[in-house]
This record gives C-alpha cells, sequence and structure tokens, in this order.
C-alpha cells in the first residue's frame, strides 16, 4: 500500500526537514478553532493543539518523527504529522532545495512545486508513488508555522494523489487552527 511506503518515506523525510522553516507567522495561542467537520485536538506532551479531521486520531507507534494523525480503524492512506522545527539558519527555499536532494534518494519521489509563501515562508508539493505496488500515489503539502511564542512547526499533510484537494483542506485546516499551549 502506497500510504504505508509513503508513511515511511514520508515520515523519514520529516525527520530530515524537521528543521524546515517553511511558512508566515499566523498560529498563535488563541484564535478560530478548526473547520466544519474536523475536531481541535491536543497534544499535551508536545505542547500544541491542531484541527484533525473528525474520526482521525493520534497514530501509535509514529511518534518517532513527532506527532501523526491518522483516520480511525488502521486506514494508513492519509495523514497530518506535526514536528517541531529546530534549525533557523537556513533561509526558507534553500531548506526546502536541501530536503528535495535528500528526498530525492526515494524511488518514486517527485517534486510538483517549491516556492515561496508570503513574505517569510516556502511550500513544497510533492508526491510519491511505491513503484513496488498499484496503489494511488501518496500527494503531501509541507509547510512551517511560526506560533505566536516564534517557536517553528512543520506540518506535514499527505493522502491519496486522487484526492488533491483534500490533501489541501486538511492542510490548511491544520495550519489555520494550529495553537502553542
Amino acid at each position: 500500500m502506497a500510504g504505508v511506503v509513503f508513511g515511511v518515506a514520508g515520515l523519514g523525510a520529516v525527520a530530515v526537514a524537521g528543521w524546515l522553516y517553511l511558512g508566515g507567522r499566523g498560529p498563535g495561542s488563541s484564535g478560530p478553532g478548526p473547520r466544519p467537520g474536523s475536531t481541535q485536538v491536543r497534544d499535551t506532551a508536545a505542547g500544541f493543539s491542531v484541527g484533525i479531521p473528525e474520526g482521525w486520531q493520534a497514530s501509535t507507534g509514529e511518534g518517532a518523527y513527532g506527532t501523526v494523525y491518522r483516520p480511525a480503524g488502521g486506514d494508513r492512506s492519509a495523514g497530518i504529522q506535526i514536528v517541531r522545527a529546530t534549525e533557523d539558519t537556513l533561509t526558507t527555499c534553500e531548506v526546502l532545495r536541501d530536503t528535495t536532494a535528500e528526498l530525492s534518494k526515494y524511488s518514486g519521489y517527485r517534486e510538483i512545486s517549491r516556492e515561496e509563501v508570503g513574505t517569510e515562508g516556502c511550500e513544497q508539493v510533492y508526491e510519491f508513488d511505491d513503484p513496488a505496488t498499484a496503489e494511488p500515489a501518496a500527494h503531501a503539502i509541507v509547510r512551517l508555522v511560526v506560533a505566536a511564542d516564534d517557536t517553528r512547526w512543520v506540518v506535514l499533510a499527505f493522502g491519496p494523489d486522487t484526492d488533491v484537494p483534500l490533501v489541501r483542506e486538511h492542510l490548511t485546516t491544520a495550519v489555520e487552527s494550529f495553537r502553542v499551549d
């Protein structure tokens, strides 16, 4: 299943990209909740709350690379991953360039776009197609948000490339509702 393999490659990529500096300021410690169809959840240990699709939950066994949320019932074809970023010495798109070099080592990786977002950010969109399966390619969007306390958090949303608008909606909901506690 592409989601399982993508999970490995995607989560590994986020570990590499855990120091990304990709987005603009905006999320903080207060503000609107998640969009309709989503629910706000809190990760007490990591110190944040975020809007995720209703029926999703924190995934067990994937915590080595931040917090991962997936649909309930073991569906691994989609997810949202949150990782605290630690590096800020490179410009946003320089970091993405370096991340792309690392991701391109995976067979099936294809960058779709990498461009600046606002005045302080850069966003990367890519697909990962596992050549060993007949499953649809996974579509991923990665962005970093800067919280009100100036901490940086990588937000990655992914799902089947057959539903790109839904992947974008999941990312938008997560970014707009992200709050540090």
